[in-house]
């Protein structure tokens, strides 16, 4: 098998890597069909309608955060900080999960390209 080959195969295991073992740690964390409770997550349908809601307000919303006023931060945080309360220990775990595999992910991304420039005996 060529060096070459050898990259492309290891380059799309690393690329699996990074993608599978978050999504698999979301799909533990935050299950498909809700449950047990409406409170333990936001609808990934909902946060897509919100931000294409907000698509329309995105020259007033840069404007604004150009040189936001303390009282606007704070606002800002608090809102998101609601918001996320109720899911941030399953986000912690899938974030960590996710750091973890991309760590991996970018070694043997890195290794697929040493063994790809190495040339063929």
């Amino acid at each position: 098998m060529k060096n070459k080959t050898k990259g492309n195969i290891i380059k799309w295991v690393s690329i699996i890597f990074c993608v599978a073992a978050p999504l698999a740690a979301t799909l533990s964390q935050f299950p498909v069909w809700i449950a047990t409770s409406d409170k333990a997550t936001i609808s990934g349908i909902v946060c897509v309608l919100l931000f294409i809601s907000c698509l329309p307000f995105i020259r007033v919303i840069k404007e604004k955060l150009k040189s936001p006023a303390a009282w606007l931060v704070w606002t800002i945080l608090a809102v998101l900080t609601i918001l996320l309360a109720n899911i941030i220990f399953q986000m912690r775990f899938v974030c960590i999960v996710g750091a973890i595999s991309n760590g991996i992910g970018a070694l043997l991304f890195k290794w697929a390209e040493h063994i790809s420039n190495k040339p063929d005996k």
